[in-house]
């Protein structure tokens, strides 16, 4: 992968960051966030973002590099354009916005879509979190969304490789 276009990735991502963490700061403060939502727990700062999410795009653009020239073909221009890019920002967006307006009844249900999809596509690919990262940044910062996401990768990992290799072992059965 070209270093330059992976050098105005993180730095695109770092600034992004840091855009949404001033508006924090001017709003009323950065947001820390304590998991299970138990204040007795240690916090995690939205700060933390300006480190997470310039090295999960550091590592994205590696992965990816690495994983088309294996294949290869052209290593993408634009890792914009992967379809799992976006849909993990969709989905990140989604689920950022049902939390913000209260609908965590439709939030239980919906967070499990990866799951439905690893089924039939890659959800586990490292563009699908860091486009997830990005689109909860905003609500979560950039440290919860990370580790929700690679909970929801490794799941749809086992589930992917597994129902593929199930399906092709079935297939190869029927087809003797």
């Amino acid at each position: 992968m070209d270093l330059s276009i992976k050098l105005k990735a993180i730095i695109g991502t770092a600034a992004f960051t840091l855009a949404l963490i001033t508006f924090e700061h001017f709003d009323g403060g950065v947001i820390t966030h304590y998991p299970l939502a138990d204040d007795n727990l240690p916090g995690i700062s939205n700060w933390w973002g300006m480190l997470t999410i310039p090295l999960l795009t550091w590592i994205t653009f590696s992965f990816t590099g690495r994983r088309k020239n294996n294949d290869n073909s052209r290593p993408p221009a634009h890792l914009i354009k992967n379809p799992y890019l976006l849909g993990g920002l969709v989905f990140g967006a989604i689920v950022g916005l049902l939390w913000e307006i209260d609908q965590e009844a439709i939030l239980q249900y919906f967070i499990m879509l990866p799951v439905l999809l690893a089924l039939f596509a890659k959800v586990y690919l490292p563009e699908s979190l860091l486009g997830f990262a990005l689109g909860m940044l905003y609500t979560f910062g950039g440290v919860l969304p990370i580790g929700i996401g690679l909970v929801l990768q490794v799941i749809g990992f086992i589930i992917y490789v597994t129902f593929h290799r199930s399906a092709l072992w079935v297939f190869a059965r029927f087809n003797q």
